[in-house]
């Protein structure tokens, strides 16, 4: 749009109307049509069918431009409804998930029968995850040393501190089915009342932590090194409704399984759940969805 306010056209470079409305551009896509539906005809007649089908394919993208310029079909040369219209587009789209023509990723059946499995996977996770986590004795407010690096009581740096470590939180949102397993949130314990714990803060998995203290006593007495006994403090109550996740409470987590954003291999359908087997398989066949996955 020029300063007066008057719309010039970015292809015709006339004003009163713009790229989208521009009559002369409408009417050499109709040629385009019609010369390549004249030589998808001829190479078709002298019996050259891939180059038949080659003017085939591009007359039917002109075909596409001008219906959604005029609504008007030149297959028929009839006018159709914008409903019409629109189905007749669609039967040319892919989905960005599935690979499939005719939907859009918004009303793919795929990805939201996808998102059913992952929840009832994860419930299922989450429920082991918690079990296994019990057994190891860890929980809100338990003690663990274990060997890390750090400054000693005389201010020298060693890579084989023996350190307390204090479970302050469980990272309960973190276990889904793609990471089935609990997490804790540990601080030194010398440093529990410090303004600032950020940096005196590690979370890891509490199947690690089992490890790392087993690693830790079996050091120090190897070592000869008095050990702090583990004070084990096994409380470990879920949130409510985190035994029964639903697709709502696992909105984080479903946006990271099933991205929207980045390249389209990111965006599409998981291996998992295009060749399903093993877990996944069983979840599909226990909610009845086996019919719409490949599943033998």
């Amino acid at each position: 749009m020029s300063w007066s306010g008057t719309v010039t056209c970015s292809h015709c470079y006339k004003t009163g109307h713009n790229k989208r409305k521009c009559p002369q551009l409408t009417e050499e896509i109709k040629g385009r049509y019609a010369g390549a539906t004249s030589m998808a005809a001829k190479e078709r007649a002298a019996g050259n069918e891939n180059d038949a089908e080659w003017y085939t394919n591009r007359a039917e993208r002109y075909r596409q431009q001008y219906l959604k310029r005029t609504k008007i079909d030149l297959a028929t040369g009839e006018k159709v409804s914008n409903k019409a219209s629109k189905a007749a587009r669609m039967k040319n789209v892919t989905c960005g998930y599935c690979h499939q023509t005719g939907h859009t990723r918004r009303t793919c059946k795929a990805v939201k029968m996808d998102k059913q499995v992952f929840v009832e996977e994860t419930r299922r996770a989450r429920i082991a995850a918690l079990e296994t986590a019990r057994e190891t004795g860890i929980g809100l407010g338990s003690m663990i040393p274990i060997r890390s690096s750090g400054y000693d009581a005389e201010g020298q740096y060693r890579s084989d501190l023996l350190t307390l470590r204090y479970i302050k939180s469980i990272a309960w949102d973190t276990c889904t089915s793609s990471a089935p397993f609990l997490a804790a949130y540990h601080v030194e314990a010398r440093k529990i009342a410090a303004p600032n714990q950020a940096r005196w803060t590690s979370c890891d998995q509490i199947s690690k932590l089992v490890q790392a203290n087993d690693a830790a006593l079996r050091y120090a007495d190897a070592e000869g090194q008095p050990m702090p006994a583990s004070s084990l403090v096994p409380t470990l109550d879920s949130p409510k409704g985190w035994l029964t996740p639903t697709e709502q409470s696992l909105t984080k987590a479903i946006k990271r399984e099933f991205p929207t954003t980045g390249t389209k291999y990111n965006k599409q359908r998981p291996y998992d759940y295009a060749y399903p087997s093993g877990t996944t398989e069983d979840v599909i066949r226990d909610l009845g969805l086996q019919e719409h996955y490949q599943i033998s």
